[in-house]
């Protein structure tokens, strides 16, 4: 399902004033993405420059896989990080957290939806940020499934789930001279 027909079908809405509220956080979310598109689109190609410069390294997961290795965030070395990682998921998340438990009434179903959407805290719209980026780079990098690591914006690994792994995996090919 392509990320812009997400606002064509929002099933889980039983009125027209719901959808139109839900349609509204959509495209608030559509204007993160362009923004971050075009943000993307002027740094998304820089290559390493091939003198054993460690590889830029972005991570495309969903909520369900966690990454491992010792590049990991959360471990000892957290402040050599050097990685992007981008939970993609979170706008469907976020989507269903929205219409949980709405009543029956359309205004007040309505009300919901809008209370909760200005409710929300710098750290769901920072999560909210990262998963608009990522989808906008999966989509300008052609990944089409997940976890998925892609290493200098030229190859991508594949179901693998540990940055060690994929980065032995990354380096092998480099050797190989497999283009």
């Amino acid at each position: 399902m392509s990320w812009f027909s997400i606002s064509s079908q929002l099933d889980f809405a039983q009125d027209i004033g719901i959808q139109n509220v839900l349609v509204s956080i959509m495209c608030r979310i559509k204007s993160i993405i362009s923004v971050v598109l075009l943000a993307t689109s002027l740094a998304c190609y820089s290559a390493t420059d091939g003198n054993g410069a460690a590889p830029s390294i972005e991570i495309f997961t969903t909520a369900q896989y966690f990454i491992s290795g010792r590049h990991n965030q959360d471990s000892k070395q957290k402040a050599s990080k050097n990685y992007d990682a981008y939970v993609i998921d979170r706008i469907s998340l976020l989507k269903r957290t929205l219409s949980e438990g709405l009543p029956s009434d359309a205004q007040k179903a309505k009300a919901l939806v809008l209370n909760r959407f200005q409710s929300l805290d710098a750290s769901t719209n920072q999560q909210l940020e990262n998963a608009a980026k990522g989808l906008v780079k999966a989509m300008d990098y052609g990944v089409d499934r997940y976890p998925a690591i892609v290493f200098d914006g030229q190859a991508v690994i594949y179901g693998v789930t540990d940055i060690d792994v994929a980065t032995a995996y990354y380096k092998q090919w480099r050797e190989k001279g497999i283009r």
